[in-house]
């Protein structure tokens, strides 16, 4: 259901509606940095090549087909832009020349699997997209619970709130996310 929502606003952008590109983008962006993060450094630099990794992809969205999912495409598309902007920088650079090419190859080395991190990214970016589309305390609770590990007691220390109302909290945000991402998916 998902990739057929995800094609007909491919298909819209492809016919004209430009606008609906952010939200690919905002979908994608995490992956997007995801790889970027493993070729540059300064923040500057990752959100210049993420951007122009954007553009590319909007450039070309033209050929894409369909024969994918559009997350591999843009997966591949910007492991490339990556590999070029690496090669382009070694190039006009004796600094970078120098570098070791071992840590180089590393870092324009194939993950082999790109689906399966793609899927990992994906997910990481609508769990967050949910968690800020919860209500802030049960979202608050549920960080507290699983990405921070605290017992309810320990939340309840830092909260000031008793533990039964935090385990409802985070039975709510659990319900919250579940209805969230079923909207989405």
């Amino acid at each position: 259901m998902k990739q057929q929502k995800e094609r007909q606003l491919i298909e819209q952008i492809q016919n004209g509606q430009s606008g609906e590109y952010r939200t690919l983008v905002d979908r994608y962006a995490p992956m997007v940095f995801s790889i970027v993060n493993n070729f540059v450094d300064a923040e500057a630099d990752r959100e210049e090549l993420a951007q122009a990794i954007f553009v590319k992809a909007y450039e070309r969205l033209g050929s894409f087909k369909g024969d994918s999912k559009f997350s591999s495409w843009l997966y591949s598309l910007a492991k490339n832009h990556c590999r070029d902007y690496a090669k382009n920088i070694r190039r006009n650079n004796s600094n970078f020349s120098e570098m070791d090419e071992q840590d180089l190859n590393s870092r324009l080395r194939d993950d082999g699997l790109p689906d399966k991190e793609v899927e990992r990214q994906q997910w990481i970016a609508l769990l967050q997209e949910g968690l800020d589309n919860i209500n802030t305390e049960y979202a608050e609770a549920f960080m507290m619970k699983y990405n921070e590990d605290m017992s309810y007691k320990a939340m309840s220390n830092r909260l000031d709130a008793s533990v039964s109302a935090l385990k409802v909290r985070v039975y709510r945000a659990k319900k919250e996310l579940k209805n969230y991402i079923e909207k989405r998916g």
